[in-house]
């Protein structure tokens, strides 16, 4: 049987000096604290010159294991690489969301790698020559990117600037308030309140599954690509004040939409570099 162990999640482990200087330390009586040293005259580190040396810190951070299965550690490089695999309206989501998502997808991959191995298809010579060609893929993909962001030139981006973005107005922009429910029938719950007169806001608040619960769930003024393709194709349908007439799936959820407002932007500015 696989096992699969989840280990403490990441962003738990990024608060950790907080909850410990909000909650350890809130019990501490006055006077030294009870973590430094027995003698407070004689500094048991050395205080005369500051290391605050970082270099390597990013290559220690991807290796922090953030899941096991069956022995086999996922890090958060791992993670990191999965998200970025996303397609572009689930990799803009929020982190809290789109986390656990690249997690479980490495979980379940994983698992299968595990299977795969105790068939013995790791040993297959056309598996192990396929891997090959597929590792080759990879590091001819990785030189041709880095190789080609060399070549780039300022003229080359300011000329493909000047072509398709310049004097031509930005992308729209749509305010998008949504509600999270976890199945469809709460959602028709929802919806029926909201078409008897209910505030968006104010049922969002109370009852939405998702963190913008706190805002009502405002998600500000975002673009096409910059939420899930669902909520997207709903949300700029809309004209502004308008929700949405019936639950939109999407990510494993159930969503009422409502289009608050719409802007256009202007184009993106052309950055130059600063002269040498």
């Amino acid at each position: 049987m696989t096992r699969v162990r989840k280990v403490l999640p990441v962003l738990v482990l990024a608060q950790w000096p907080i909850l410990m200087g909000g909650a350890a330390f809130a019990q501490t009586q006055s006077g030294p604290s009870p973590l430094a040293p027995g003698d407070l005259s004689k500094p048991i580190f050395d205080t005369t010159k500051a290391d605050y040396d970082t270099s390597g810190a990013r290559r220690k951070s991807a290796n922090t294991i953030v899941a096991e299965v069956d022995g086999r550690d996922i890090t958060l490089g791992e993670a990191s690489d999965a998200i970025r695999a996303l397609p572009p309206s689930m990799a803009t989501m929020p982190f809290d969301i789109v986390f656990p998502i690249a997690i479980d997808q490495l979980v379940k991959q994983r698992a299968l790698v595990v299977d795969a191995q105790r068939l013995g298809l790791d040993d297959d010579l056309e598996v192990k020559r396929r891997m090959k060609s597929a590792a080759d893929r990879i590091l001819v993909d990785e030189l041709l990117r880095r190789e080609g962001a060399r070549a780039i030139t300022e003229v080359m981006l300011l000329d493909r600037y000047k072509r398709d973005f310049a004097n031509k107005p930005g992308p729209e922009e749509v305010q998008i308030r949504i509600i999270m429910a976890p199945t469809e029938p709460e959602a028709r719950a929802l919806l029926d309140e909201l078409n008897k007169g209910g505030d968006f806001a104010t049922i969002a608040k109370r009852s939405s599954k998702d963190a913008t619960a706190v805002r009502g769930g405002d998600l500000g003024f975002v673009r096409r690509d910059g939420v899930n393709s669902e909520i997207a194709a709903v949300a700029f349908s809309l004209p502004a004040g308008q929700a949405s007439a019936y639950p939109v799936a999407s990510v494993g959820a159930w969503f009422l939409v409502k289009t608050e407002a719409r802007r256009a932007t202007p184009p993106p500015h052309f950055p130059r570099s600063a002269p040498s």
